[in-house]
Formats: C-alpha cells, sequence, structure tokens
C-alpha cells in the first residue's frame, strides 16, 4: 500500500498574496484541513492549514483582517512522493508535528495534499 491522492486536480490552491481570510473560506467550504500555496510560476511555497488559522486569530486581536496568505502559511512543507508508504507518511507527520503533507511529482509538479484522516481512513 502506498500514498495516494485523495481528490484529483483541480484542488484547491492559493497565492501568497490572497488574503488569509480567503485560506479560512477555502478551508470551510471545500471542507479540506489545508490548501497548498503556489507562486505565479506554480511552486510549491507553502501550506495554510486549519492549525495555522487558529494559531493566528488565538494570537492576533484583528485575527486575519490585513493579513496575506504569506504571513500565515508554514513556508517550504515537507512533500512526498506518489508511492510514500503511508506509514513513512505517518512518520513524517508525526516527528514533525504536521497534519497534511503535500504530494508532489519528482519534477515537483504538486498532485494534492495528504491529511492526516486520510491516511487513517486506509488502515
Amino acid at each position: 500500500m502506498s500514498v495516494s491522492m485523495p481528490e484529483a486536480p483541480p484542488f484547491p490552491v492559493l497565492r501568497p498574496e490572497e488574503p488569509a481570510a480567503e485560506a479560512a473560506r477555502m478551508i470551510v467550504s471545500r471542507s479540506v484541513g489545508a490548501v497548498p500555496v503556489q507562486d505565479s510560476a506554480g511552486r510549491l511555497v507553502g501550506l495554510v492549514s486549519e492549525r495555522d488559522i487558529v494559531r493566528i486569530i488565538a494570537s492576533r486581536a484583528m485575527g486575519l483582517r490585513g493579513l496575506a496568505v504569506e504571513e500565515v502559511m508554514t513556508r517550504d512543507p515537507i512533500t512526498l512522493r506518489p508511492g510514500t508508504p503511508p506509514e513513512t507518511a505517518l512518520e513524517l507527520m508525526q516527528t514533525r508535528g504536521v497534519g497534511h503533507l503535500p504530494v508532489c511529482s519528482e519534477e515537483g509538479r504538486l498532485l494534492g495534499v495528504v491529511g492526516l484522516s486520510d491516511l487513517v481512513r486506509r488502515g
């Protein structure tokens, strides 16, 4: 068994300059736990998770107001390749304290995001 993509493209993607509130709306409307962030060239530059959103809301009186995605995202996230064993993905999540990992091709093309719940459901 290996990591497979739970959602086929087109999946939600954000740009660094978009309002952070858009990340929260996208997470809720798409029922996902995290959204990848790509620059104008299509390179993965970050990941915005529910945890990132909650951390900002809890620590900032104005919440997300006036912030861009690049100010709340996790930069340069750890990525997986297709075919990664689920055990490896789970171990990475545990040791790095993350609940979502982007999956990228060998060429670096974003293929999707795998969450802890995706891996647990398969187990």
